[in-house]
C-alpha cells in the first residue's frame, strides 16, 4: 500500500503567528508527521511520499518515508501522485479564505487580506464550490483516483474537508479563535492524535470516494486589491474579468486547469523554465511581492 501525504504547517498545533516568525513550527509540524508515519508503517503501509510545502526536519522522520520538497514548481499539489497511491492524507492544514473566517491563519495559496499583501485573495471556487488549498488538493488528487481520507489541522479547516470530502476522517489538532490566535493542543498530544487518526482514516480506504469534477471547470479568484486582478486576467490566456477584483477561467477539464496554474509561489525564473522545460507563465496564483509576518504591505500599495 502506498500512501500520499501533503503537508502543510499552519494548521500544525502550537503553530499560531508568522509574527512569531515560525517559531518551533518546524519541530512541531516534524513531530506530527513523524508519528503519523511510523504508525502507517507499523500498520503495513510499504510507501509514504511526503509532499511538504513548508521544511520539517527530515532526520527524524522514518528511513522509509520519502519527501517531494522545494519551490517553484508547476504542481504544487500532486507532483509525483499517480494511480498506484491507495489514498492521500492532509496534515497541518489552516482553513481557506473566504469561508467561516474563523480559522488562525487561514488563507488560500497566497496571503488573507487581513495582511494587506499586494497579493491577497479573498476566495477561490472551482465550479461555483468554495475550495481552499484542502479542497484544491483533493480535486486534483482525484484525477488520479485517489481518495483523501485523512485531514488534520485547524478545527475549521476539519469542518471544511468535512463538506467537500464526505466521510473523511479529520483530526482537529487546535482551534482558531482569531486570524494571531488559537487554542491547541500540546504537540506531544497533537502528535499521538494525528497517529492514531491515520490508523482510523486506513479504514476509511475504499469507503471514501475520490473528488471527481466532470467536464470543463472553471476557476474563480477574487483578489484583495483590483490591481492584482489586473496583472492575473492580463497574464492568463483565456481569463475573463467578473468585476473588479474577481477573475474566471475556464478549462476542457481538470488535469487541463492543474498544468495551467502556472508557477504559484513566485515569478518564474529563466533558469527555472529552461530546467522544467515549460513555457514562461503567470499564474492566477503568482505572488507578486512577498508575504509580511505582519500586516504591513510588502510593496507600495495601489494608488487610484
Amino acid at each position: 500500500m502506498k500512501i500520499y501525504i501533503l503537508a502543510d504547517q499552519e494548521g500544525v498545533a502550537g503553530v499560531f503567528s508568522r509574527q512569531e516568525n515560525y517559531l518551533f513550527a518546524r519541530e512541531y509540524a516534524t513531530m506530527e508527521m513523524a508519528a503519523v508515519c511510523e504508525s502507517l508503517l507499523r500498520a503495513g503501509v510499504d510507501e509514504i511520499l511526503v509532499n511538504t510545502f513548508h521544511v520539517l526536519e527530515y532526520q527524524r522522520l522514518p528511513a522509509r518515508v520519502r519527501v517531494l520538497h522545494g519551490l517553484p514548481r508547476h504542481d504544487l499539489f500532486t507532483e509525483e501522485m499517480d494511480s498506484t497511491y491507495s489514498a492521500a492524507f492532509i496534515l497541518g492544514m489552516h482553513e481557506m479564505a473566504g469561508g467561516r473566517e474563523k480559522g488562525c491563519w487561514r488563507h488560500t495559496v497566497l496571503p488573507h487580506p487581513i495582511t494587506y499583501a499586494y497579493s491577497s485573495v479573498e476566495a477561490v471556487w472551482l465550479n461555483d464550490v468554495p475550495v481552499g488549498e484542502a479542497g484544491l488538493f483533493a480535486a486534483f488528487a482525484g484525477l488520479h483516483g485517489v481518495p483523501v481520507v485523512l485531514l488534520t489541522g485547524d478545527y475549521w479547516a476539519c469542518l471544511e474537508a468535512q463538506e467537500i470530502v464526505p466521510g473523511i476522517e479529520t483530526v482537529a489538532v487546535k482551534k482558531g479563535t482569531s486570524y494571531f490566535s488559537a487554542v491547541s493542543m500540546t504537540p506531544q498530544a497533537a502528535a499521538e492524535a494525528s497517529a492514531a487518526g491515520a490508523l482510523r482514516a486506513l479504514d476509511r480506504i475504499g469507503v471514501v470516494e475520490p473528488l471527481r469534477f466532470e467536464g470543463p471547470v472553471t476557476l474563480k479568484v477574487r483578489y484583495q486589491f483590483a490591481e492584482r486582478a489586473t496583472d492575473a486576467v492580463s497574464a492568463v490566456e483565456g481569463a475573463t474579468r467578473l468585476d473588479e477584483r474577481t477573475v474566471a477561467v475556464t478549462c476542457s477539464n481538470l488535469a487541463s486547469l492543474r498544468d495551467r496554474l502556472g508557477d504559484i509561489r513566485a515569478p518564474e525564473t529563466d533558469l527555472y523554465q529552461r530546467d522544467i522545460r515549460q513555457p514562461r507563465t503567470t499564474g492566477l496564483f503568482t505572488r507578486l511581492g512577498g508575504e509580511p509576518y505582519s500586516s504591513a504591505p510588502t510593496m507600495p500599495l495601489p494608488t487610484r
